[in-house]
């Protein structure tokens, strides 16, 4: 039997390394050595470490693992709680939770799950037995679902320590809101005030944090920033704010943890994202929910706002900071919505005044793998994309248009460009619309000098005959090392199992002649956020990420299982939907759905990229599957067909 032809190129890219494998002359070599190293294991796989074994030994007697919760006093917030765990693999022993009987359990691997309701404001024990003929085991765990929000006692008149905002710093304009919020005794009349005690202004108490007005000691105050505590250079010295509380000739003051800055001057500084191998965990653009208060969970910048991620930074690109909170720029891109910045994502540009961009062309070039739009402008400009399926929409902010613009002719190559102001979000706005011709395969968003360029991939070119010839495919197993990912029942985690289905697909898209990059082979940690970076250089065909699912803390977890697939930007949908179904078809296990999620792995427009979800760890029809050798051949077996339907899906 000829040995495996298999290329092994170790390259050390920002400290990790990736393993690029070629495709073999024989395919049927990999799947023969493959079956030969299976049987030197235990029949329990070759790339598994041996930790699950299907039959425990019995003369260490009957066992029982309770996987979640994990420990005992375990706070947990959420009405119903999942319990799962293992016992004695095929045997008859029988599992209760606090004496109900289990409402799954998997007799071949002695898996189990159930729920159990939490009551609130107690510690709530958790006894789990299993039982056979011979003995009884016992496993006992607590619970604490903390009470709800409680208003503090109405005496002593007092502040709470930690319930207060803004809890870091803020540099606010002129003209701007700032809110300022604390939680008290109820009953009280409370007033703050900026810098010293000239002018107090009246707090509103509320009932509930985000009811009405009422005596639950929850204080706020909408305060619109004008011009009094400016000096003549336009801006003011970081000021404290003091709340104060009375009732009954008493009086509690507390000065807030964040401090205010006044400013006049419409930009504060002028930033630029720093490269993108810099950006990672924080590379985010998000959106400050005015109408959301959140006053006893963390708030980013501690401006009391609740945020969402809008869109991952690009290099390069430049934004007028209005302000700042806490560690976060603030920046306005159009009427009153603030995004912010984490300040470490960013340089400022010391010798640059306000952003006064003006576009001046806007070319449409084509070439035999995409077609590019060059939009020039005098200077970089905040911009943001709405992807669909069909069609990119390009937002374009702060900018004006030279009188002499023109727009290109359209091709066949293109079946609609126009561009318009965008009257919705301001008359420096506009919106640039292009529906390609063809099936938008990917598409990336780059500056050169001052041209923002937008590439918008074509479909591969595909042989029906053979589909994976010559086809870069990135596989990434999730997690690993030190991140464990989720716990399986007997102390399973899921970095051994989404690395064990990996390398069987590796292996299974090597054979039909697929060029395959591993982003790990061995059980080490790679960084979430340095898996895609730099990937772009091997001009791969697509990106697989493997993982298993965990149920969420207050999941009906007996009721939700099956197989999910996530993806980022629309153009991937159909990648998705290929996925699912094939894997559904293939697979003994249910489709479960098919998710969007801004998800850094998947933050590549680029690469037409998906992460698949094989199966709930936790639950026992699913992890037979997730756990055995068959079912993690099985399931990569699936994987490399949704990655060739997928191709197939453009041939003519």
């Amino acid at each position: 039997m000829t040995k495996l032809a298999l290329a092994l190129l170790i390259l050390i890219v920002t400290g990790y390394m990736v393993f690029i494998y070629e495709p073999v002359t024989d395919p049927e070599t990999v799947v023969e050595q493959n079956a030969a190293t299976e049987t030197t294991n235990n029949d329990f796989g070759y790339y598994l470490p041996d930790v699950f074994k299907p039959a425990l030994d019995e003369e260490q007697g009957l066992q029982l693992n309770v996987a979640y919760p994990p420990t005992s006093r375990f706070t947990y917030y959420g009405e119903s709680l999942f319990v799962f765990g293992t016992t004695q693999a095929n045997s008859q022993a029988q599992v209760t939770v606090n004496g109900e009987p289990v409402e799954l359990l998997d007799l071949r691997t002695g898996n189990f799950l159930t729920m159990v309701e939490i009551p609130r404001g107690e510690e709530f024990p958790i006894v789990v037995e299993a039982t056979n003929a011979q003995e009884t085991v016992t496993v006992e765990r607590s619970v604490l679902y903390p009470a709800a929000w409680q208003p503090m006692p109405r005496q002593p008149l007092t502040t709470h320590a930690t319930y207060l905002t803004p809890s870091e710093n803020q540099v606010i304009r002129v003209g701007d809101t700032l809110r300022i919020a604390f939680q008290g005794s109820p009953g009280a009349e409370a007033v703050f005030w900026i810098g010293d005690r000239k002018k107090q202004v009246k707090m509103t108490e509320l009932a509930t944090p985000t009811g009405p007005p009422g005596e639950g000691g929850i204080y706020i105050a909408a305060y619109t920033v004008d011009d009094k505590f400016l000096t003549e250079s336009g801006s003011a010295d970081a000021k404290s704010i003091t709340v104060a509380l009375r009732k009954d000739g008493a009086e509690v003051t507390r000065t807030l943890p964040g401090k205010v800055t006044f400013i006049v001057d419409p930009t504060y500084k002028t930033i630029e994202v720093r490269k993108e191998r810099e950006l990672k965990n924080q590379g985010w653009l998000y959106a400050m929910r005015d109408g959301h208060f959140q006053l006893f969970a963390n708030s980013l910048g501690g401006a009391g706002y609740s945020t969402s991620v809008v869109s991952y930074l690009v290099e390069g690109t430049r934004y007028e900071a209005v302000g700042v909170a806490g560690n976060y720029y603030r920046v306005n891109l159009y009427g009153s919505q603030i995004f912010l910045i984490h300040q470490n994502m960013v340089r400022v540009l010391e010798d640059n005044g306000n952003l006064q961009p003006s576009l001046s062309s806007l070319e449409l070039l084509e070439s035999e793998e995409k077609i590019s739009l060059v939009l020039s402008a005098t200077e970089r400009f905040p911009f943001l994309i709405e992807d669909d399926t069909d069609r990119l929409a390009v937002k374009l902010y702060g900018l004006s248009k030279d009188e002499n613009f023109i727009m290109p002719a359209v091709t066949g190559q293109v079946d609609n460009l126009s561009m318009e102001v965008n009257t919705a979000e301001g008359p420096d706005s506009f919106k640039l619309l292009v529906e390609p011709g063809f099936d938008m395969a990917a598409f990336a968003r780059r500056w050169v000098g001052t041209k923002l360029v937008i590439d918008i991939y074509k479909p591969p070119v595909v042989s029906a005959e053979n589909v994976l010839k010559d086809k870069t495919i990135i596989i990434d197993p999730g997690h690993g090392g030190i991140d464990s990912g989720a716990i399986g029942p007997g102390d399973i985690h899921e970095k051994d199992a989404v690395l064990a289905m990996s390398l069987y697909l590796r292996d299974f898209l090597i054979a039909e002649g697929a060029r395959v990059i591993m982003t790990r082979t061995e059980d080490e940690f790679v960084n979430l956020y340095d898996r895609p970076e730099r990937i772009d250089q091997y001009n791969a065909d697509l990106l697989i990420g493997v993982h298993v699912n965990a149920h969420d803390h207050n999941a009906r977890a007996t009721e939700i299982h099956g197989l999910m697939v996530l993806y980022n930007f629309a153009h991937n949908e159909a990648l998705a939907d290929f996925m699912l179904s094939t894997m559904e078809a293939e697979v003994d296990l249910p489709a479960f759905r098919t998710w969007r999620r801004n998800i850094a792995v998947l933050r590549h427009p680029q690469i037409p990229s998906v992460l698949v979800e094989a199966g709930y760890l936790m639950h026992p029809e699913d992890n037979w599957h997730i756990l055995q050798p068959a079912g993690q051949k099985k399931l990569a077996g699936s994987m490399k067909e949704g990655i060739k339907k997928y191709f197939l899906s453009f041939v003519e």
